[in-house]
């Protein structure tokens, strides 16, 4: 099967379909433009001959980009990011260049770096063709014996890294055909390659130039243990990590010498201290609009580093940002958002969430207290503490009406939606839910009321929580804390910053831990709720390691329902026929619905985000997530001042 500029493009997340979507369509011209401008910012370094000319820097072939209109050059995209550890910000708005990539509709994998790859029957054997003539930031061609590179660094144990690439169950075997053609190949077929591939995984494998990143490693420089230590570093492998860290590491965004194919190269690095992180136009950038004008239209962009969820609130009602969704753009602050248009040179845009839930309640199901673990397997105790619940309280106090009861399940828009999943134990019904409580063992109560657990003390439920990541999470636990202690279960709510909340996983200590509902939409790719699929996996997390294969120490055999549940989605990895995965995610989600394995809260509302009014080809509606990362895909680089 072969996919080019003129031929259907693969599928990406079975059915997505965004409604009143905007008709930006980042499809490849048939034909290539003539070459047109280059931005004005350039002009005296290729007369002084420090750069070279336009036709020099772009490939034969440069991406197309057609947008609503052609812009013009010039000027500063503001935005905020949370902390000097938000590179999520960074991904979701520089780093998302892949050698493929999915559409602005979230349908279609498109050509990207490679312009073209066909697989075979068995998808076993993926062959790619790279864009000729695209060069890196510092000017250097970018080729075969890149990607050759980041393979063989991924599979390196001493390269601290994480990507698509499973070097324990399926490894990838790489193999170059010639400068800009190379196979990928696989002992078992891996069907889902390209749908892993056009997604936020697949920056890893375009994210290191060969060039750069080799002289920091002992295969390619003898001295490279020496400079490490004279750098100031206890080995090789830390140094090269910290010079070439892997695709959204965070130190990877500390280092302006990297090269990269992004849009923008940074200037002022992201560090400890960082009040603003600065990037400035790629004069190497392999992407043009429809008129042959080298891309991107904004010479530069400013992204004001604060801990303060008021300071970036405040700068975007005083018109101080250009174009952002992540942090502020809170349920709280809508009413401040939608009044403040007016005086703030802004107006709203709207963001469909994938996220199925606003709060996910995940048990540890392998805890190390037996009768907790005990108590959190029983699917009893998961149903009563649901019924417990009110819901709709929930969504009137927290989310001002918006949503509805909502367990953790595909969206209504997704075609994996099931009803009856999506709403089962979600009805407010106190004695049903004693009836459940008592039914699990819990049918005496201490002095407090609080009911008693098999070794006599009291069923209390540590949650960790992050407020820094999503307010609303604490004031969704206050109330559920109200509600689920007139039923005699005690709620302890642990706020902790998200570094610490990592680190309790594979130690496991905790009781339970929250998050938002992913895999709403993008059901097959992540479905770390409906079955112990990764780290991402809490409430089984040491389930999740035995079927990755990942920290053996740890690793526990998982129940039987959660064992047929992998093996269903090896059958999807296996398959390359789109309709015969869907049958399997089904399958694995009638399991998911019968077991019972977390607890959610409510439909995530659709959101929103801020929009100068003066900012051109910017999305006015738009989908939210991390594998789909935007506003990334919604391709900045055509994104204009007026």
């Amino acid at each position: 099967m072969r996919h080019d500029t003129n031929m259907g493009r693969s599928k990406g997340p079975a059915g997505l379909r965004l409604a009143g979507a905007v008709a930006l369509t980042a499809l490849m011209a048939a034909a290539s433009p003539a070459l047109g401008q280059q931005a004005p910012m350039l002009d005296a370094l290729v007369a002084s001959g420090a750069l070279p000319p336009v036709e020099q820097r772009l490939p034969s072939d440069p991406l197309v980009l057609n947008a609503d209109s052609i812009g013009t050059y010039g000027g500063t995209w503001h935005m905020g990011m949370r902390g000097g550890g938000d590179n999520g910000l960074i991904v979701k708005t520089v780093a998302y260049e892949g050698l493929v990539r999915f559409d602005h509709e979230w349908k279609s994998v498109i050509p990207n770096l490679a312009e073209s790859w066909e697989a075979n029957a068995e998808a076993t054997e993926y062959t790619f063709h790279l864009r000729q003539g695209v060069k890196w930031s510092d000017g250097t061609p970018f080729t075969s014996a890149d990607i050759g590179f980041a393979v063989e660094m991924y599979q390196d144990p001493d390269y601290a890294a994480s990507s698509w690439i499973d070097n324990i169950n399926n490894p990838v075997h790489f193999e170059a055909i010639d400068d800009y053609s190379f196979k990928f190949k696989f002992d078992k077929p891996n069907g889902m390659l390209m749908d892993q591939m056009a997604s936020v995984d697949g920056i890893h494998i375009t994210s290191l130039q060969k060039a750069y990143c080799s002289q920091f490693h002992p295969k390619y420089n003898p001295n490279a243990e020496a400079d490490a230590e004279a750098k100031g570093f206890t080995s090789w492998a830390l140094y090269l990590q910290d010079r070439c860290a892997w695709g959204w590491e965070t130190v990877r965004f500390s280092n302006p010498d990297l090269p990269t194919l992004y849009a923008w190269v940074i200037d002022q690095p992201l560090t400890a201290n960082a009040s603003h992180v600065t990037w400035n136009r790629n004069p190497y950038y392999w992407k043009v609009d429809s008129a042959g004008n080298q891309l991107p239209y904004m010479d530069h962009l400013d992204m004001r580093v604060s801990e303060s969820l008021e300071e970036l609130t405040l700068l975007a009602l005083n018109g101080e940002i250009d174009f952002q969704e992540r942090h502020i753009a809170t349920n709280t602050n809508k009413p401040l958002f939608y009044d403040g248009q007016e005086a703030g040179g802004y107006h709203l845009g709207e963001v469909v969430p994938s996220a199925s839930n606003t709060l996910v309640l995940q048990l540890n199901l392998n805890h190390d207290d037996p009768v907790k673990r005990a108590l959190y397997q029983d699917k009893n105790f998961r149903i009563g503490i649901s019924e417990a619940i009110d819901r709709q309280e929930i969504v009137d106090v927290v989310f001002t009406g918006q949503g509805e009861p909502f367990q953790v399940a595909p969206r209504p828009q997704s075609p994996f939606y099931d009803e009856e999943l999506a709403h089962q134990y979600t009805q407010f019904d106190p004695e049903d839910a004693i009836a459940h409580l008592e039914a699990a063992g819990l049918t005496e109560t201490n002095g407090d009321g609080i009911r008693l657990m098999s070794d006599g003390s009291p069923a209390k439920i540590t949650i960790d929580v992050i407020s820094a990541l999503r307010p609303e999470w604490i004031d969704i636990l206050e109330i559920m804390q109200l509600q689920l202690n007139s039923v005699g279960i005690a709620i302890e709510l642990n706020n902790i910053d998200r570094t610490l909340f990592y680190e309790k996983r594979p130690s496991n200590d905790f009781d339970a831990q929250v998050w938002a509902g992913d895999g709403g939409l993008e059901v097959v790719q992540e479905p770390r709720y409906y079955f112990p699929f990764s780290d991402e996996s809490v409430w089984a997390y040491r389930w999740a390691q035995w079927f990755n294969g990942t920290r053996p120490e740890i690793a526990e055999e998982p129940a039987d329902w959660a064992k047929q549940q992998m093996e269903l989605y090896k059958q999807i990895r296996s398959s390359s026929d789109p309709e015969e995965r869907a049958s399997l995610m089904k399958q694995i989600l009638a399991i998911t619905k019968e077991q019972f394995p977390v607890i959610g809260v409510s439909l995530m509302p659709n959101s929103y985000s801020i929009i100068k009014n003066n900012l051109g080809n910017a999305p006015e509606t738009m989908f939210n997530a991390w594998l789909f990362p935007t506003p990334s895909p919604m391709d900045p680089a055509t994104w204009y001042f007026k």
